[in-house]
């Protein structure tokens, strides 16, 4: 061949730019349509990645808006605008979708409004933790069920039977959703089973030793925190949310909760509700007030330093788990003070009045009339509870049955 042969070069560099990759920067282009009134569209490209590895450009002809309203200048910025969201968004081909960005860029965004807001910071961790530092990297293609039935079964041997079943749920979700959106032909995790050798959550309460033993090891002011959790049962979130302003003599109004720093509304709409004030805890609140710096009805009852909200996991490490640590009590945290306060309340009263202290929405009927009033048997199941926990006898080292 010659080299100064203009055909034979030109051929060759014609073939050679079909397997160079296309510049993606595009200015697109404008036209003005219609003959009476005159309006912009904007014309450009996409290139969507094929399973081959190869690509196949696809048009795109969008309107911009009306000649009279914009220049020519704002429709160009216009077009600029709907070119980067284009191809920002495009997806690729399923062969090369990984797990990561099929979560972020289809999942999250269908998903996530249908969480309720005070779980989504914590499901967005558990799958991050669980699922995305594991296979976010994996392309969808590779997944199979030998491979994530192998993973369930090494986590089984670390973790609680609700946490496996949680990734179980999730994962089967996500890849139920690529099958959904034909990035998959079949879900590998649909099958997936929990390991019966997998050990079930604790659901330990403390003993009337125990309790006496956490309080001894906790300031003033968290000695107050946790015998509040006991006796009243709140969860961390509603308890750090109080302010004064929810006190109103005898009864907390419990109608907000902390989540990651964020007061949002409360766990179920059942959980908004008046909780009873035994008299020893509404006369130590009232001792807490007069020495609390600021004390504004819009406060926080027990703020940090900087006069925010504490943090649960804060408190949980800090506080609880060093507590527990100090009086040789493993496990401390707060469902197990929840527990406790069910435990023994169970003891004084009925299942019903149990249910409504905790505002649990399995008593439905209930918490529709206890978020109006506390029913009297309530009151004197709280104050019984309150009094018994602050006078255990002696010798008594177990939970009753």
């Amino acid at each position: 061949m010659d080299r100064d042969d203009p055909i034979s070069v030109g051929s060759i560099l014609k073939a050679i730019g079909r397997h160079m990759g296309r510049d993606r920067y595009q200015e697109g282009s404008l036209v003005l349509v219609g003959k009476r009134v005159k309006k912009w569209r904007g014309h450009f490209y996409v290139y969507e990645k094929q399973t081959d590895g190869s690509e196949k450009r696809r048009f795109r002809n969008i309107p911009l808006g009306l000649k009279a309203e914009m220049d020519k200048g704002k429709a160009r910025a216009k077009l600029r605008e709907a070119i980067a969201a284009a191809t920002k968004n495009l997806a690729p081909a399923p062969a090369c979708v990984t797990l990561r960005w099929f979560y972020e860029n289809r999942f999250l965004p269908q998903k996530e409004q249908q969480w309720k807001v005070t779980s989504r910071p914590k499901t967005k961790r558990f799958i991050e933790n669980y699922l995305l530092k594991r296979f976010g990297d994996t392309l969808l293609p590779d997944f199979d069920k030998f491979t994530l039935q192998t993973y369930i079964n090494e986590l089984a041997l670390k973790f609680s039977k609700s946490v496996i079943t949680k990734i179980r749920v999730y994962l089967n979700s996500i890849l139920d959703e690529a099958v959904e959106l034909e990035m998959l032909v079949k879900n590998p995790a649909g099958r997936l089973s929990v390991p019966k050798f997998a050990r079930r959550a604790a659901t330990k309460a403390l003993t009337p030793q125990q309790i006496p033993l956490i309080l001894f090891h906790l300031s003033e002011r968290n000695r107050l925190i946790v015998r509040m959790f006991l006796v009243l049962g709140l969860r961390p979130g509603e308890m750090f949310a109080l302010r004064w302003n929810d006190k109103d003599g005898n009864s907390l109004r419990i109608d907000s909760s902390i989540s990651d720093g964020i007061e949002v509304e409360t766990k179920t709409e059942g959980s908004d509700a008046a909780v009873w004030l035994p008299a020893s805890i509404e006369t130590e609140l009232e001792f807490w007030r007069e020495k609390t710096p600021k004390a504004a009805p819009d406060e926080f009852i027990f703020p940090t330093t900087r006069g925010t909200a504490i943090s649960t996991n804060n408190f949980l490490y800090r506080v609880l788990k060093e507590a527990g640590k100090r009086a040789g009590i493993p496990g401390v945290n707060h469902q197990m003070l929840r527990r406790t306060c069910s435990t023994y309340m169970a003891q004084l009263t009925t299942v019903r009045d149990v249910q409504a202290h905790l505002r649990h929405t399995s008593a439905k009927t209930t918490l529709e009339h206890y978020i109006k009033s506390v029913p009297a048997s309530v009151r004197v199941a709280v104050e019984s509870l309150d009094c018994m926990l602050k006078s255990i006898p002696s010798g008594e080292d177990s939970v009753p049955s």
